[in-house]
């Protein structure tokens, strides 16, 4: 029997600088996608999207494009040349905003329409009246984590997305997750902060949903020509009804994606190829599904054609290739120049305190996320004492990186980008320094520093000695 494929779309986040160039040849179906894209975003304010993905100083700060149609411009044209490329998936399935992504895709939207029910949805968070909000990681599954919200007793939170046994967020009134931070770090379960400027999956947007959805009334909506599995609906997508229901509960119902990718298991699906830069679902496959179920992500770095139409063979192939060599990066090619200057190009985690040692989160749909890390997997207890010299330090951080992520030691050069070459998210970015801090025995940086915009092994060098050689006071 052949492999049965599910495509995955990614939510905001899920975007790399200049990765989109060997994708939207001029007069393609893929750069007619984008510029479509393109047209909602101005029309809407906001600057042309392929621009902010070109622009490797961009960030959702300075081109709110990026956070809020990033995601979905990357994974229009990559769903444009996985089918040029020949995979025909079983069936398409979204991570909250990737499931506008996914109807898109699937034709029960056009790409214009997909493009301006995202940007509704932004202008109706940015309207609500809601008192400050927060989104918070928990390495923890969804039952426990539901149980502490209601433990706290503060009506705002909610379970806002169930990714994995050991990784679900919640979200709320700031106080109100400052205080579920706290009990969950005394439960002993680690938790990080997104920084994004609006909650989501959250009955208190219950008007911001009203409000939504009388903006994107005129809309039309059809029947999706390909299968679409909703895991907020926690159903297949079949007509054009359940195309407005996905619509009606996307601000209030929570992301239940580890539960959908189980069911999709279930149906006989036995690849997932996520449709999207980074590797942000795939490491949810790993997470949630059995080892022999395949998780590739076909933007993990930066890809030509050939490569995503080798990849897309290889998956379709005899099967007797190794699955694991398309989901872990090859080594990297000889780059000519200086390495990219370090960028925010999504929403930032910071570290919000201590973070204790146990499982890693990986984050929710609004933000793109990093696996449970496997104990096993863990670099070795705290080196205490001062730090190594410049190139034992790099050494050990090579040492560190490799082990968590499992990629080949030599990938990790001193200048190559964790980001854009190797597709090493934010958030697992952050869970790695905090494992670092207390390998060194170093304090956690003040919340202003962003430990994702430190992007290369010799800048993430840099930031420790530069805490190492602080006064203990100025730590936080």
């Amino acid at each position: 029997m052949g492999t049965k494929t599910a495509l995955l779309f990614p939510g905001p986040g899920s975007h790399l600088p200049d990765v989109l160039g060997p994708f939207t040849a001029p007069g393609t179906a893929a750069s007619d996608a984008l510029a479509t894209v393109d047209e909602v975003a101005v029309k809407y304010g906001w600057g042309p999207v392929s621009d902010a993905l070109a622009d490797a100083d961009a960030t959702p700060t300075t081109h709110p494009e990026l956070l809020w149609l990033g995601f979905y411009a990357t994974s229009v044209v990559l769903a444009e040349h996985t089918r040029e490329a020949g995979l025909a998936p079983e069936v398409l399935m979204g991570h909250s905003g990737g499931e506008i992504t996914a109807l898109a895709v699937a034709g029960a939207l056009s790409v214009a329409d997909g493009a301006r029910v995202l940007c509704e949805r932004v202008r109706a968070l940015a309207a609500s009246d809601l008192a400050p909000g927060a989104m918070v990681v928990v390495a923890t599954d969804a039952e426990r984590l539901g149980h502490l919200c209601a433990a706290l007793g503060d009506w705002s939170l909610a379970l806002a997305v169930d990714n994995a046994p050991r990784q679900s967020v919640a979200c709320g009134h700031t106080g109100a997750v400052a205080a579920l931070e706290r009990l969950a770090a005394a439960a002993g379960w680690r938790t990080t902060r997104l920084a994004m400027p609006y909650i989501l999956h959250n009955p208190l947007l219950a008007a911001a949903a009203e409000s939504f959805l009388q903006a994107i009334a005129d809309i039309p909506v059809r029947a999706p020509a390909q299968r679409v599995h909703s895991p907020l609906l926690e159903r297949h997508v079949t007509r054009g009804e359940d195309v407005r229901d996905v619509l009606a509960c996307h601000l209030v119902r929570p992301v239940r994606f580890g539960r959908a990718l189980a069911a999709l298991h279930r149906d006989g699906i036995d690849a997932f190829v996520e449709c999207g830069a980074r590797r942000v679902l795939t490491d949810l496959v790993a997470a949630n599904l059995p080892a022999d179920v395949r998780g590739v992500a076909a933007l993990a770095q930066r890809t030509s054609r050939a490569e995503l139409h080798d990849l897309v063979a290889e998956l379709h192939g005899d099967g007797t290739a190794d699955p694991d060599a398309v989901v872990v990066p090859p080594p990297l090619k000889p780059r000519p120049g200086p390495a990219p200057s370090p960028a925010v190009t999504e929403p930032r985690p910071s570290l919000p305190g201590r973070i204790a040692q146990t499982a890693a989160p990986q984050h929710g749909e609004p933000a793109a996320s990093a696996q449970p890390d496997d104990p096993s997997a863990a670099p070795p207890a705290s080196t205490g004492g001062r730090l190594p010299g410049n190139g034992a330090l790099l050494d050990e951080l090579r040492e560190v990186y490799a082990s968590v992520l499992q990629y080949p030691a030599e990938v990790f050069t001193d200048d190559a980008d964790l980001e854009a070459e190797l597709g090493v998210s934010s958030i697992k970015q952050t869970e790695i320094f905090a494992q670092l801090l207390d390998r060194f025995e170093l304090a956690t940086p003040s919340s202003d520093v962003r430990v994702s915009s430190f992007r290369t092994l010799g800048k993430i060098a840099g930031l420790l000695r530069d805490l190492a050689d602080r006064p203990a006071e100025a730590h936080h």
